[in-house]
């Protein structure tokens, strides 16, 4: 009998010591800092302040967004990592978080032993296009036009080591093409531009390029997910370019936290973002600036996130791109 009872009694507190820190994530009163490396008012502000409430609401805990500004999101990222893994921090990132210590080695961060991906929230392309005047039809053309004369295609990113940059430097070694990087402090400037003349072509995010064809000032040429834009359907992907096959190189965004932090954290976290994320109403904000909600859990966002890794990484290397 008191076998019986001793083994009741372990097995309760096996149970109370499994769900206790799930039950003190959703009652402490720390307020959660989700750190955002750009300013108010931005795609990744926009996108985080979509999520904080979603996660805040789920988890019990308030969620503020806070932006850390500079150094192409770093500040943000070492604020993270020189932090306490108290499960008080989260970090909202995407290309930046993981390619910007391949450019610029005094940047000293590994999102890989410094950080833990919890989950990915959203997804984007980035757009080849070229003004509306433009002879240049398609991606074929365009890159004809760049293989008879080598860097007498320009094309305008908003800075060295961009996604922008790296996407076109892919298309380059891709198409066996030497295209003319015109790299810029901002996409401000580089929509300028383009739509001045002054470039014949340039990477911009999705969500700046779909209102500019709206309007007949530029033309969309292919686009970098893995599918097509359902804005704009008829627009291929770089994948199905002739020569780039399996070619996939969206913007993506997620939460990471601190390595070190505790299983029951990052679970929690988890699974408060997979669930916002199901919701309609999330899906139609994210779609209404330009973004997809498309949620992966820890594991696979970590899988993901190696493979993008990996692309950055060879074209980085290959096109010795250097930051500093």
């Amino acid at each position: 009998m008191f076998h019986r009872i001793g083994n009741a009694l372990a097995g309760l507190a096996l149970a109370l010591g499994l769900t206790a820190p799930v039950a003190a994530l959703a009652q402490s009163d720390a307020p959660l800092t989700l750190l955002v490396g750009y300013s108010a008012g931005g795609s990744a502000d926009l996108a985080a302040r979509i999520i904080a409430p979603e996660i805040s609401s789920r988890i019990g805990r308030t969620v503020i967004v806070e932006n850390a500004t500079g150094a192409s999101g770093m500040i943000a990222l070492q604020k993270l990592i020189n932090g306490a893994a108290d499960g008080n921090t989260l970090y909202y990132g995407g290309f930046d978080t993981v390619a910007v210590p391949m450019t610029n080695a005094k940047v000293g961060a590994n999102w890989e032993t410094d950080t833990i991906a919890v989950g990915r929230t959203t997804t984007t392309s980035m757009a080849v296009v070229v003004p509306a005047q433009s002879d240049y039809q398609d991606m074929a053309a365009l890159l004809a036009a760049g293989k008879a004369t080598p860097e007498s295609i320009s094309y305008g990113s908003p800075g060295i080591g961009s996604a922008q940059h790296l996407l076109g430097e892919i298309i380059s070694q891709r198409a066996g093409v030497k295209l003319l990087h015109a790299p810029y402090r901002g996409g401000a400037q580089v929509t300028n531009d383009l739509l001045a003349g002054v470039l014949n072509s340039a990477v911009l995010t999705l969500s700046t390029a779909l209102p500019l064809a709206k309007e007949n000032k530029i033309r969309i040429l292919a686009v970098s997910g893995s599918e097509r834009a359902p804005q704009a359907p008829d627009v291929p992907t770089l994948a199905e370019i002739p020569g780039m096959d399996g070619l996939a190189l969206p913007l993506w965004q997620g939460i990471f936290a601190k390595a070190g932090s505790q299983a029951d954290f990052i679970a929690a976290i988890d699974k408060a973002i997979r669930d916002a994320l199901a919701t309609p109403e999330v899906q139609k904000r994210y779609a209404d600036v330009g973004f997809r909600a498309a949620p992966l859990a820890t594991s696979a966002f970590k899988e993901f996130v190696a493979q993008q890794a990996m692309t950055y990484k060879g074209v980085i290397d290959s096109a010795e791109i250097v930051v500093e």
